[in-house]
């Protein structure tokens, strides 16, 4: 199946992307003073895949992505946040041909005309100020152009594309239609082990329209004898904007998952997800299931090494061409330097078809992480 593809992507392809592509993450944080932080970080990946049916040839692309970020807390209770992002290349996200996005992190064609605002680079730009209720009590509200996924449906394991999985169903599921980057508000209430986590977001589909989305997730932290677990419920809709399959009448974005993640002692984690949405609208998948397993380095000695392994499946919505996918991703993260790590990432994606050939294929990926921080 693979088809040689190792000797492609560690020899002269691989070879190339080092020497010609830098794609390392470098991450600096200055603190200017005490209530000002600046952080940069620029994250590069390659990806290759070996796709397995017609008119897709087989092929390698990689992306860059400059990220900034300017963080202001004048006071333990207040807290301006502004996220800017700048990229070169879209790796395999438009190109390979499936239902799931292989790289999740927004690439140049994202970060144009974000959400048909006319705004390009600036994802967020927010403030934040906290009320200590009691001891154990607390209240945040944040308002401004916010990222949902920054609140819902948030993983311990399974969540960040630079440094875990990198395909979109083990960062956020597709079934929670999770807007980012537009005005919006978040309550989020805490009362020790409890959270309730209430959202509201103005946004735009893609056939332009304006629609309002709402939020809710309640969660539940626990910390036992094998570790640390997090344990979450959301729900979320929307107004009547989004055209139903016969285009013909507006319907509303309904659905729920859940999230969770637990420590296993000091070198096991796992994780679980599952979410379902209404199929009343055009979409590709009307429910999605995954989980995996996190191993950290201290079985082999090296605390500051990682595993993940993940697996996915997504039912197609009834009037969808997709009956069912498959998603499998397995990364290894080796720490080569007290300051730089090396992730290796095969992904496997398989679209069944109702009528249509299927899809599937491999994708191999490559991540370099150097991290730098300097202080004042």
């Amino acid at each position: 199946m693979t088809r040689g593809i190792f000797k492609k992507i560690f020899s002269h392809q691989l070879l190339a992307v080092l020497i010609v592509i830098i794609t390392p993450i470098c991450v600096s944080a200055y603190d200017v003073n005490e209530k000002l932080t600046i952080e940069g970080t620029l994250t590069g990946v390659y990806q290759y895949g070996d796709f397995d049916f017609e008119g897709i040839e087989d092929t390698g692309r990689g992306a860059g992505v400059l990220d900034l970020g300017i963080n202001f807390h004048p006071t333990d209770k207040d807290e301006f946040q502004i996220t800017l992002s700048y990229a070169a290349g879209n790796a395999l996200n438009t190109i390979a041909p499936f239902s799931l996005v292989p790289y999740a992190d927004d690439l140049e064609d994202d970060l144009k005309d974000i959400n048909g605002r006319n705004r390009d680079y600036l994802l967020e730009a927010w403030y934040k100020h906290t009320f200590a209720l009691s001891k154990d009590v607390s209240l945040g509200i944040t308002g401004g152009i916010i990222d949902a996924t920054a609140y819902i449906d948030d993983n311990n394991f399974a969540n960040d594309e630079v440094s875990q999985f990198m395909n979109e169903i083990f960062v956020n599921k597709k079934t929670g239609n999770f807007p980012s980057y537009d005005l919006g508000g978040v309550a989020e209430l805490d009362i020790s082990n409890l959270s309730a986590r209430g959202l509201f977001m103005s946004t735009k589909n893609e056939e332009g329209r304006e629609y309002n989305y709402y939020a809710l997730q309640l969660g539940y932290k626990i910390d036992t004898s094998l570790g640390e677990g997090n344990y979450r419920i959301y729900g979320f809709t929307t107004n009547d904007k989004f055209l139903n399959w016969d285009g013909t009448d507006e319907e509303n974005l309904q659905g729920l998952g859940i999230s969770v993640d637990q420590k296993l002692g000091k070198i096991f984690g796992i994780f679980a997800r599952a979410g379902w949405q209404d199929d009343s609208i055009v979409i590709d998948h009307d429910a999605a299931y995954s989980g995996g397993l996190n191993i950290n380095g201290k079985l082999w000695g090296r605390e500051n090494d990682e595993i993940g392994i993940g697996y996915a499946y997504l039912t197609g919505a009834d009037k969808a061409d997709i009956d069912n996918t498959n998603a499998i991703e397995a990364y290894t993260k080796f720490k080569i330097s007290d300051f730089s790590d090396v992730t290796f990432d095969i992904q496997y994606i398989n679209d069944n078809m109702k009528q249509e050939e299927d899809q599937d294929g491999f994708i191999y990926g490559i991540r370099l992480n150097d991290e730098t921080k300097m202080r004042p």
